[in-house]
């Protein structure tokens, strides 16, 4: 079943059937997506948001649907030309959740990725990876703050180690490929013995 606009210019909802299974349903411009709608493929992908041309620009939806009918979120946030472009957060299959910048589908300027193992990473992204300044928090309360390069810790930075009674020591450093390669950390303070006195 399909509905067919009257006309090359007509803007209208309608429905069609596409191959595969899959639909669109929304707005129409010169026989191409345009405007909203929301597109099913037969690979249970489904997009809900804006249009131009025939392809997905603007804000948007992507989710995964499942033959339970439980449906899972992918990708919400800004597209342009198709792929993801603009402020928005993926969710990936292991629970991780990335929140931030997006240029040509890769992680691009600056986001948030919050890893599954309790890792979160601040800070500065370039061609889909840790690049340039940027916060590493460990899950057990250690971070590193510092330059990144090639989603490595590579450059100079401060290693804070968490101690047993909830201080921070500092290691100041230089990293290549996660390596330290030369540092600097305080010496451990003997401790202190008090006072004698001799009076009684």
């Amino acid at each position: 079943m399909s509905s067919r606009a009257s006309g090359s210019h007509t803007v209208f909802r309608c429905l069609r059937y596409t191959t595969g299974g899959g639909y669109y349903r929304g707005m129409w411009l010169d026989g191409q997506h345009h405007g909203y709608g929301v597109k099913a493929s037969g690979r249970g992908l489904i997009y809900e948001g804006h249009w131009m041309h025939g392809q997905r620009h603007g804000h948007g939806t992507l989710r995964r649907l499942f033959p339970n009918g439980l449906a899972q979120r992918l990708y919400v946030g800004q597209w342009a030309a198709n792929v993801r472009c603009g402020e928005g957060k993926q969710y990936y299959e292991d629970g991780s959740v990335y929140y931030g910048q997006w240029l040509g589908n890769q992680r691009s300027g600056r986001g948030i990725l919050w890893h599954a193992d309790g890792r979160i990473y601040v800070g500065e992204w370039l061609k889909d990876v840790m690049h340039g300044r940027g916060v590493l928090y460990a899950a057990n309360g250690n971070r590193y703050v510092g330059e990144f390069a090639d989603g490595c810790k590579s450059g100079i930075g401060v290693y804070h180690h968490q101690s047993g009674e909830g201080q921070s020591v500092q290691q100041h450093g230089l990293w290549s490929d996660n390596v330290c390669k030369t540092s600097l950390m305080p010496l451990k303070r003997p401790e202190s013995n008090p006072a004698k006195s001799d009076d009684l």
